[in-house]
């Protein structure tokens, strides 16, 4: 998925209801972020939210959305696989919606990777078309050089 159209789609997110920050990250890797924190602050706050994802893990507990209410707003985490999203929004009542939306991204995005992945399979070796494994783990390779590992479970 090319970087003008992910900014896109969440730039649509981005004015959805009162959201007013975004942050998509793989990892530690800030991908996109419309956010009005300083840099250093998200940086913190994704190793942080990388961490809570980190210790539900290790609990085998694998949560796909988090909620927390702050003085100001909400922040929303979608975790989904090595992925995580997190839209800070002023009203509590619409976690909901932007957690639909947010999760609505995050399938048209992995099916653009998974997209992305069968055509470079596809140009790379014709002879092995449809011998990919489904199972979804393994890394792949978006155009935007974004390595990521595919959540299939859920």
């Amino acid at each position: 998925m090319s970087p003008q159209i992910v900014s896109s789609s969440l730039g649509a997110l981005r004015n959805a209801g009162s959201v007013f920050g975004l942050i998509l990250a793989h990892g530690q890797e800030i991908i996109y972020q419309d956010a009005p924190f300083p840099a250093q602050t998200l940086e913190e706050l994704s190793s942080t939210v990388d961490d809570i994802a980190y210790y539900f893990e290790q609990e085998g507990r694998y949560p796909d959305q988090l909620s927390f209410g702050f003085d100001g707003g909400s922040i929303l985490i979608i975790i989904q696989g090595r992925h995580r999203m997190l839209v800070f929004h002023h009203h509590a009542d619409e976690v909901d919606f932007v957690g639909k939306a947010a999760k609505a991204f995050f399938k048209d995005y992995e099916m653009n990777l998974l997209t992305e992945e069968w055509v470079v399979g596809q140009q790379a070796e014709p002879g092995e078309a449809g011998s990919q494994s489904s199972s979804g783990s393994g890394h792949r390779q978006s155009t935007q050089r974004v390595a990521v590992r595919a959540n299939q479970e859920g």
